[in-house]
């Protein structure tokens, strides 16, 4: 389980931080606040491998087509990696560039739901 409190605690420590930069070496605040994401990072994708042993067991259980849930965790991870990647960039005043993130995740994340959608219809198709 994630620790949320040690995520907390490293956020603010890395928001002050920032801000005391951003005031006298303001070269290296835009640093503090990467680094500071980083390690939030690091700690969150630690636990990662408890979720996909989670699906594994589900998949064990119910004897579903394991491509169906590693397609599902390609979505999850492309929503999370673009909106991490957009927030980054928001914080190195890129906003625009965020967008563009954003934007092309949400096509990655479409294009892989096609085929779902796909079946997902041939299969309503075929109980009418």
């Amino acid at each position: 389980m994630i620790d949320v409190f040690k995520i907390v605690g490293i956020a603010i420590v890395g928001c002050v931080c920032s801000m005391i930069l951003k005031n006298t070496q303001s070269q290296y605040a835009m640093l503090s606040t990467l680094a500071t994401g980083i390690i939030i990072l690091i700690i969150a994708l630690a636990s990662f491998s408890k979720v996909i042993l989670s699906f594994q067991a589900i998949i064990d259980k119910t004897g579903v087509n394991s491509a169906l849930f590693s397609t599902l965790l390609k979505i999850i991870g492309i929503g999370y990696i673009t909106e991490y990647s957009q927030s980054v960039c928001e914080d190195m005043q890129c906003a625009s560039i965020g967008k563009k993130v954003s934007f092309a995740g949400k096509i990655a994340i479409f294009l892989l739901a096609l085929p779902i959608i796909e079946n997902l219809i041939n299969t309503i198709t075929e109980i009418l």
